[in-house]
């Protein structure tokens, strides 16, 4: 696109191309708008080159709206085909809901850097779902109703972290907290703070969860499940409160969130996933990831058993990491005998990748391989 002069000339040639080619069979359809000065002309023909696409039909699209300040609307309802079966949408947004019900072959749906400012996301035949550095509405909770979802991955986002509803074939997912809206005035991560003009707690209770969780209870089916935060996670904890049985998972990956007094969180997790075989618990230096704690507060550990014997554990930290002690003394006191723990090196990190060669032999799919 670099050899065009400025968005008029780019749309000229597309308008051409499109009408010339008529309507022949079309499997692959990638648009981005011109990154230039005017936004509206560089983006003025999107919904029409999206409209034929899907009418010739189109099995994957692909738009892209390239503007630092801002961001594409869909129009309502443009999404519209019965051959759809990937879609990726970059720097857009939408008001409406995104309801894919008609797109009755869509099977993997990938977000990036988008403003998701609806109250749902809808799709019964979604397979793969990736939501990368989005924008969520700030005072309400958007809700993600994709019942036959495989795999998830929830990244980066900010707003009101999205409500997971039931994913009962969910295999895979990783969700990684960043600076959210979710938060407690108090610092109180568990529980309620009782404060009445906490906006967070208050709001984090005025959920629709049947188990009053925003992302564990939808989480719950999970093979290979990743959780961590970058700040102090709020919604993790206040959903192990309510902590819903992993009966299906096998490998855990946290990071120190789950690190709290007495190791609390990360107990009651584990106290709740009766078949897990492995668990990683990722370090950061104690320099770069302020220590989390939670306050005012403790889990109830009385409630499930705890049986840690078949259960292999590996830390990744640095070398001389205080940390490290804590848990292996807290596990061993449960059972773990020590030829059952691991420590290792942090493993070096590369840019996520949210493309198609993510499965769980690449687990965690940040990690250099």
């Amino acid at each position: 696109m670099s050899g065009y002069c400025g968005a008029s000339a780019l749309n000229r040639f597309v308008n051409d191309l499109l009408f010339f080619r008529n309507r022949l069979p079309l499997h692959v359809a990638e648009f981005s708008s011109y990154g230039g000065d005017n936004f509206d002309e560089a983006v003025q023909y999107l919904e029409l080159w999206i409209r034929y696409s899907l009418s010739c039909p189109v099995a994957k699209l692909s738009v892209t709206s390239h503007d630092k300040y801002q961001r594409w609307l869909l129009p309502k309802g443009l999404i519209t085909s019965e051959h759809l079966t990937a879609l990726q949408l970059t720097r857009v947004k939408t008001q409406d809901d995104l309801d894919f019900s008609s797109c009755v072959s869509l099977k993997h749906l990938k977000m990036t850097d988008c403003g998701i400012y609806c109250d749902r996301i809808m799709s019964p035949s979604l397979k793969r779902l990736m939501i990368a550095q989005c924008h969520f509405i700030g005072y309400a909770r958007t809700q993600i109703y994709a019942s036959n979802l495989i795999l998830l991955l929830l990244v980066d986002c900010m707003g009101m972290t999205p409500l997971l509803v039931s994913m009962p074939y969910l295999v895979e997912a990783f969700i990684r907290l960043g600076y959210c809206n979710d938060f407690c005035k108090h610092s109180y991560e568990i529980g309620d703070c009782g404060d009445e003009s906490c906006w967070g707690c208050q709001f984090y209770e005025d959920n629709y969860g049947n188990n009053n969780c925003i992302l564990l209870h939808g989480l719950s089916s999970c093979t290979n499940l990743e959780l961590t935060a970058a700040t102090a996670p709020f919604i993790f904890r206040k959903d192990l409160t309510r902590c819903p049985v992993f009966s299906k998972l096998k490998t855990l990956l946290l990071n120190e969130w789950c690190i709290t007094n007495n190791l609390g969180a990360l107990i009651c997790f584990l106290q709740h996933s009766p078949v897990l075989e492995k668990l990683i618990i990722q370090f950061e230096p104690p320099e770069i990831h302020e220590r989390l704690v939670e306050i005012g507060g403790s889990y109830d550990l009385r409630k499930q058993s705890l049986v840690l014997k078949d259960l292999n554990v590996e830390v990744r930290c640095d070398d001389g990491d205080e940390r490290v002690h804590k848990v292996l003394d807290v596990l061993g006191s449960y059972g773990l005998s020590p030829e059952k723990f691991k420590i290792q090196r942090p493993p070096k990190l590369t840019r996520a990748r949210f493309d198609d060669t993510w499965t769980s032999g690449s687990f965690s799919f940040e990690q250099e391989i």
